[in-house]
């Protein structure tokens, strides 16, 4: 097993450290203030997805008496789970700790959240009427006795729990709190330079006067709690690619067992006892914290004054608009040289431009598009509904089990039916995460010609100016080729078929010269490291990646360090593969880099000069994006392109104020 070896970890205790180093940013005084309690934000909410996610999962695993160890740990999915359970409390004492100094700072500022304790008779009365007058006739109170079970509690929703001074027997309260009231209420809008912006929470102010809400009872405990629920048990593995199969899986999610409860502050024994028998949970998956739900956040922003947001909070970013350098239109502009756009110093715009062109354009007979993830309100599907509107086949391949996201990509798929567009739901063994646009034009000889889009990340115009992405569009007949195959495939729901027919080189050509999974990328992955391995000392790999896990791809680059190969990596999140071990990875070196935006674009790189092989891609280097997704790696052949992708790659590996360097043990350390 490869953990025997010494150079590798496991993959949950990996992810915790990563979060944990987003949450070193709301620590950093060089980060604006506002944004370092956005950056805390974040790390709750990566939080409660890992706990749903894979926790959930080994819960699952250990309930079914599953003691088969972890290759990259060896431990086993109940010692995993002791070893989690064992970190979260640590980590949310320093999340509790940077809450506290970015508050006071804030404060400091001019911005100051109110407690209850601190306000005067006229504050008071203030909460009061906004309670009676706007929130409390919208809360729906539930009265408990220890013997009834726990209403069934929506994990999207904020709640709060009571234990109630009862004589003869326990009682508790829930009051269910909608998510559309107001968040916070203004007392001074600090108006004025050099005033102060003063506010309460709405869930403190609900506290404040819950007394009036049990009558009888009086509350003699009350705290907001949020519950994880395990997202595998709902149908996260799932193979289901039908609308009526997927609306039975999110159904199923909000009934889910619990794996996680989380509490503002310290219950008492009854209350805890009461919620481990309803929720049947144990006491190390209770966890207890200062604040929860941060979902006041943009409220607050967009009513502190304009003159206070100056130094809290980042400086605007202006996105470069691409298609200032095109004279014409976009489509002929592409026929002549490929584009890249790098998200979020490049806007979507080049994109966006292009669909809307073809929309309208009458040499455009087809546009097809895989979905994975959209914003809100996109362009994107409105563009597409233009152009089946207008009379041209528009085919979009919309992916269901996009985890979280299901049930607005079922209404996207439902409108989009509705305005004339072809819509695939995908493939029964494979979810199609691979992001990729074509755009069929008849050439002057009457083929079939393509402008093909590929890019690292989601058609979402929302992440695109938060998330580091890339997108290539091209005018390449192979591309194009080859892309067109691959959508027919997917279409037609015969990726398992290419797979296995005939020779894995004959399955690979089919897709040439685009590495598809689950066919070609591993096969072709490995190859190439073991390229670079064959060279010794003058072997050259560099990947940005979001992830590593995957264990034939973490021995082969083991192999290849100790062949001499230099081997950099960028990797965001979870790394399984632990660098600088002798005789085993110590001419591999790992970056992690945190910061305003996301990094989350996958570049593979193999040799330098001449023989330089570069690809964008769609794939991390986890199994279930080699062998159970549909991805894409796209060559880069444009030298200025590649050219700006190798500096981007080497401006983030380099970077000593954001970039930390993954040590031997897994932490990481600041650069020097």
């Amino acid at each position: 097993m490869l953990y025997e070896e010494g150079f590798t970890q496991n993959r949950e205790i990996s992810w915790l450290r990563y979060n944990e180093r987003v949450l070193e940013e709301a620590l950093d005084d060089k980060v604006p203030l506002f944004e370092r309690l956005r950056f805390i934000a974040i790390f709750v909410s990566n939080l409660e997805e890992f706990f749903k996610v894979r926790v959930g999962s080994l819960l699952g695993e250990d309930d079914e008496g599953d003691d088969q160890p972890d290759e990259r740990s060896g431990m086993t999915p109940a010692e995993q789970l002791r070893l989690i359970h064992s970190m979260v409390p640590g980590l949310l004492m320093k999340k509790d700790m940077a809450y506290g100094i970015v508050e006071g700072k804030l404060a400091e500022s001019g911005i100051i959240r109110m407690e209850p304790y601190q306000l005067d008779e006229n504050d008071r009365g203030r909460c009061f009427d906004f309670f009676r007058d706007e929130i409390k006739s919208r809360l729906k109170v539930i009265l408990l006795t220890s013997d009834d079970p726990l209403p069934e509690l929506d994990e999207e929703r904020p709640y709060m729990i009571a234990s109630l001074d009862a004589e003869l027997e326990d009682r508790f309260g829930v009051i269910d709190i909608p998510e559309d009231i107001p968040k916070l209420l203004v007392l001074d809008r600090g108006i004025k330079p050099g005033s102060a912006f003063r506010y309460v929470l709405t869930e403190d102010i609900i506290e404040m006067f819950a007394d009036t809400l049990f009558i009888p009872f009086i509350p003699t405990e009350i705290f907001s709690i949020d519950i994880a629920r395990n997202a595998e048990a709902a149908g996260g593995g799932s193979r289901a690619n039908t609308a009526g199969e997927m609306r039975e899986i999110v159904r199923q999610r909000k009934t889910a067992p619990a794996d996680k409860l989380i509490a503002d502050g310290r219950m008492s024994g009854n209350l805890r006892r009461y919620l481990e028998g309803c929720l049947d949970i144990d006491s190390r998956q209770i966890f207890s914290t200062t604040r929860i739900d941060f979902s006041y956040l943009d409220e607050l922003a967009e009513a502190v004054p304009e003159w206070l947001r100056i130094g809290l909070m980042y400086e605007a970013h202006d996105p470069y608009d691409q298609t200032r350098e095109i004279r014409g239109n976009i489509i002929d502009a592409v026929k002549e040289r490929d584009f890249l756009s790098a998200y979020p110093q490049d806007s979507m715009d080049l994109f966006l431009g292009l669909l809307r062109e073809a929309a309208f354009s009458a040499r455009v007979k087809e546009i097809r598009l895989t979905i994975y993830r959209l914003a809100a309100n996109p362009k994107i599907t409105e563009y597409l509904i233009y152009a089946a509107r207008n009379g041209k086949k528009v085919r979009v391949v919309l992916e269901l089990r996009a985890r979280f996201d299901e049930e607005r990509n079922l209404e996207w798929a439902e409108k989009l039916r509705a305005a004339g567009c072809k819509v695939y739901y995908g493939t029964e063994n494979y979810k199609i995460h691979s992001k990729m646009c074509q755009i069929v034009i008849t050439g002057a000889d009457g083929e079939e010609r393509h402008i093909t889009q590929i890019s690292t990340g989601n058609y979402n115009e929302k992440t695109a100016k938060q998330y580091t992405d890339l997108s290539l569009i091209t005018y390449d007949r192979k591309i194009g080729k080859a892309a067109a195959r691959l959508f027919r495939d997917i279409c037609k729901d015969r990726i398992a078929d290419v797979q296995t027919r005939g020779s894995r080189k004959a399955s690979a050509k089919r897709y040439a010269p685009l590495l598809a999974s689950p066919v070609s990328m591993r096969s072709e992955l490995l190859r190439l490291i073991k390229r670079e391995a064959g060279k010794g000392d003058r072997g050259r790999i560099f990947f940005k990646v979001n992830s590593v896990s995957d264990e034939e791809i973490i021995e082969a680059l083991m192999e290849a360090s100790c062949a001499g190969c230099q081997i950099r990596m960028i990797v965001r999140g979870i790394c399984c593969i632990l660098p600088g071990i002798p005789d085993c990875t110590e001419n591999i070196c790992i970056v992690n880099m945190v910061g305003r935006f996301l990094e989350h674009s996958r570049v593979y790189v193999f040799g330098e000069g001449a023989e330089e092989v570069m690809y964008i891609s769609s794939a991390d280097l986890m199994t279930r994006n080699l062998d159970r997704r549909v991805e894409i790696a796209c060559p880069v052949c444009d030298g200025k392109i590649k050219s700006r992708i190798r500096g981007i790659m080497t401006e983030v590996y380099c970077d000593t104020d954001k970039g930390r360097v993954m040590m031997p043990d897994g932490t990481y350390a600041r650069k020097v």
